[in-house]
């Protein structure tokens, strides 16, 4: 006789070989040139297109016993598919297959009612509207990786729930705001998943964005909600607040684009909070207690041809504002090379500095991608 464990594993084991076989039915109706992340398709644009991008890479790693660690490995790789439903209705699934968990998981999948431009209405699963850099798609990041405060303090970074977005004045207004269940993303495949919320709280989220003039653009976002602990057994509920503004500024140098972008994001934990390793795909690190955190970024860059631009980006992450000595600093210098509109190649060295405790972890990064 199967035992229990046996059947759920039997039943993820099915999960995963019907979603391979769906993706390779899919992969013979269409072929789309566009993103993974994408912006929703054109109201003219009909049936289901294949959408994603793949990101490997190679980096090394200075290890603290005074060694280097080198490895080829993926960052990302995303397959998906989206499209129109006559009338104003678009859909939007994702699927990533990520080296930080065994086997495929559901990033994204919300069905969009487009009827009025100034507000849109998704329902299903997706990404947090909050902050700048979270909400730019991950195939169109300026550096390899998210800011260190970006992906401690945006979690999660997707969930379930109702989200309203649009934007009005001829783009000189964008707004979005959304109501989850404030768990995080939902495992098709995980047998003891069940999807529910698990707890009578849900989560706010918020951002908002101004273009006063052609060059500059200003923003800012509110997350807020109570949830069920993240600690294993806890009675407790935690709550969770965010709070972000951002600038971003594009001028004309020598024919040129020179754009400079910042960030500013601070929050406040109760109960347990998550301490990085959660954006895309990876595990968070889950520590109980109390806490406040903030930091900010500021990123320099500068297309010196159509197709190349170095860049440069200071990171300062505050765990720890008690003391004058718990920030982390990062610097990054960086390449970006695209061979075409949906290839690109990007080069990062992390230059990581601590005030507490100096240790060497810095990092050199070389990704390609490619976009179908």
């Amino acid at each position: 006789m199967c035992s229990l464990k046996n059947i759920k594993n039997i039943q993820m084991k099915i999960n995963q070989i019907l979603l391979a076989i769906c993706i390779l039915l899919v992969a013979g109706i269409n072929r789309l040139d566009a993103q993974g992340c994408a912006p929703a398709p054109s109201a003219d644009d009909d049936g289901a297109k294949i959408i994603g991008f793949i990101q490997p890479q190679f980096e090394v790693k200075q290890l603290e016993d005074g060694g280097m660690s080198s490895s080829f490995t993926f960052n990302r790789a995303r397959i998906g598919i989206t499209g129109n439903i006559p009338y104003d209705v678009q859909y939007y699934a994702i699927v990533e297959a990520s080296q930080f968990k065994k086997g495929p998981f559901l990033l994204d999948a919300f069905v969009s009612y487009t009827r009025f431009p100034f507000a849109k209405i998704s329902v299903g699963q997706f990404k947090s509207p909050f902050t700048l850099e979270m909400s730019r798609p991950c195939n169109a990041l300026h550096t390899i990786y998210r800011a260190t405060i970006v992906n401690t303090l945006v979690a999660p970074d997707r969930d379930l729930g109702l989200m309203v977005s649009g934007s009005l004045f001829a783009d000189k207004l964008s707004y979005a705001f959304a109501l989850t269940n404030g768990v995080g993303l939902r495992n098709i495949f995980d047998t003891e998943d069940t999807g529910y919320d698990n707890n009578h709280g849900k989560t706010f989220h918020s951002r908002v964005q101004v273009s006063p003039l052609g060059f500059l653009k200003v923003g800012g976002g509110v997350q807020y909600g109570t949830h069920k602990s993240i600690v294993e057994d806890s009675d407790k509920e935690d709550s969770r607040f965010r709070w972000a503004v951002d600038l971003q500024t594009k001028f004309v140098v020598f024919n040129r684009d020179f754009e400079v972008i910042g960030e500013y994001v601070a929050g406040a934990d109760k109960g347990s909070y998550v301490a990085g390793g959660g954006g895309c795909g990876g595990d968070p690190v889950i520590v109980e207690g109390d806490l406040n955190r903030n930091g900010y970024y500021v990123t320099a860059m500068y297309k010196i041809l159509d197709n190349l631009q170095p860049l440069f980006r200071f990171e300062s992450y505050n765990y720890d504002p008690t003391s004058s000595k718990g920030v982390d600093y990062t610097m990054i210098g960086g390449l970006n090379y695209w061979l075409n509109d949906n290839t690109r190649i990007q080069a990062n060295y992390f230059y990581r500095a601590e005030k507490r405790l100096e240790k060497p972890n810095d990092e050199f990064t070389i990704q390609f991608q490619a976009i179908f």
